[in-house]
């Protein structure tokens, strides 16, 4: 099993590691940082564009967690869980993405 380095493979590497970097942004607690959106505005048409299959709840519900993490008016305890669920929703997709580039 090793990694086929087609260029679909390689941007999906690419738009994975930017998933790595909005997730490590969240782990310093820079709630507010744009990464982990930016990452989900090269995922989306990433998957739509080469066909790689991931499931819709995962990919849009992990998007709203993104989203809602940027509200300021949560309680200190809620936003660690919206972190949470955030972070692996994050996770799961960098798996989608990665599960075909590997052969």
């Amino acid at each position: 099993m090793g990694f086929n380095p087609t260029p679909t493979n390689m941007v999906a590497f690419l738009v994975s590691t930017l998933a790595i970097v909005g997730i490590l942004s969240i782990l310093r607690k820079r709630y507010d940082s744009n990464l982990p959106l930016l990452f989900y505005f090269f995922a989306i048409p990433f998957t739509t564009a080469f066909n790689r299959p991931v499931h819709p709840w995962i990919l849009y519900g992990s998007l709203a967690f993104s989203l809602l993490l940027r509200f300021e008016f949560m309680g200190a305890s809620f936003t660690k869980f919206i972190a949470f669920l955030a972070t692996g929703g994050l996770g799961v997709m960098i798996w989608a993405l990665l599960s075909e580039t590997m052969v």
